[in-house]
């Protein structure tokens, strides 16, 4: 029995003395596999669009809201152009509105366009009951503030299409992002799908150089008309892989989706016209598509949102966490 109990014993210590060297197994394996971030590149350029669909602003400093990046005092995608009857219009169906340049004087909004003399209207007009239109953009049904028919004559004359403007203002209200990692914080004016786009000038490489040279020159990132450009990534298409970002002084920021492209890419920015090679759709569908996602529309840059507000800067250093 002495004999017995020493073996039952030894058995006890060498089956503790194993669990308890799994334990230790076990946390030093998690704390290999807990996720952290990493430098991945920097910010090489800031882009804001006061009128979706028209030339953008940019600079080196900007805000990071929840609703989209704030530059020079405005908002991105803050106003919108509409037919008569509130659907919006964009470079797919007017691919002259980008020749339609906008710049920020003061408190407001200033519009040119070759051969005419520029118009301004208000930032931030007071809330009117009266001129409150509503809009449509794609299935979303919402509201905006008719910006008066002064500014909307002078687009319709510029552009040969009955156009009106129209601007967010308090007071009415935002729409959730469509994306699929969106969560209630995540509301916009008149953005596509989500309050921000990033892309990257390695995958645009990349990109251009599958492209055949063609009379319409290189694609530029205002194709795809992001708002933050990051460079000095470690291979293209990284961005694929990422799931949140912190940028800079305590910027922090989500994936919330892939972008999907459409014809939109194609209007050559320089000369407010469709490119005759239909690049760079053409070559994005021909690697960049993925079922999955979308069946149809090939894959460039990355939807995100913001989870802690604050300034962005050229330069700053790009920490992402992967998936």
């Amino acid at each position: 029995m002495r004999e017995w109990s020493g073996f039952s014993k030894l058995c006890v210590i060498v089956a503790l003395t194993t669990v308890a060297v799994t334990a230790v197994a076990v946390v030093v394996m998690s704390k290999k596999k807990k996720k952290e971030y990493e430098l991945v590149g920097h910010v090489s350029a800031l882009y804001c669009y006061p009128v979706k669909s028209c030339s953008g602003i940019t600079n080196k400093i900007a805000f990071c809201t929840y609703s989209g990046l704030r530059m020079s005092n405005v908002l991105d995608r803050h106003f919108l152009i509409t037919r008569a009857d509130g659907t919006f219009v964009t470079q797919r169906q007017v691919p002259k509105l980008a020749g339609v340049k906008t710049s920020i004087v003061g408190q407001e909004l200033q519009l040119d366009y070759e051969g005419k003399e520029y118009i301004r209207t208000p930032l931030y007009p007071k809330f009117s009951k009266d001129f409150i239109v509503p809009v449509r953009i794609w299935k979303h049904n919402v509201e905006a503030q008719f910006c008066g028919q002064d500014v909307s004559n002078w687009l319709s004359s510029a552009l040969e299409e009955d156009l009106q403007l129209v601007v967010y203002v308090q007071g009415v209200t935002q729409r959730l992002s469509t994306t699929k990692n969106a969560i209630d914080k995540d509301k916009v004016s008149f953005p596509d799908e989500s309050p921000y786009h990033i892309i990257t000038e390695e995958s645009l490489h990349d990109l251009n150089l599958r492209i055949p040279s063609s009379e319409n020159g290189e694609i530029t990132t205002q194709n795809f008309r992001p708002n933050i450009v990051i460079k000095g990534v470690k291979s293209a298409w990284d961005e694929d892989n990422w799931v949140s970002l912190k940028i800079g002084n305590k910027l922090e920021m989500r994936v919330l989706a892939p972008c999907d492209r459409c014809v939109m890419t194609t209007v050559d920015p320089e000369v407010c016209k469709r490119r005759n090679d239909e690049e760079p759709l053409k070559t994005l569908r021909s690697f960049r598509l993925f079922p999955e996602v979308n069946k149809t529309a090939p894959l460039f840059g990355i939807f995100t949102g913001v989870t802690v507000e604050n300034t962005i800067r050229v330069e700053d250093p790009v920490y992402a966490m992967r998936n």
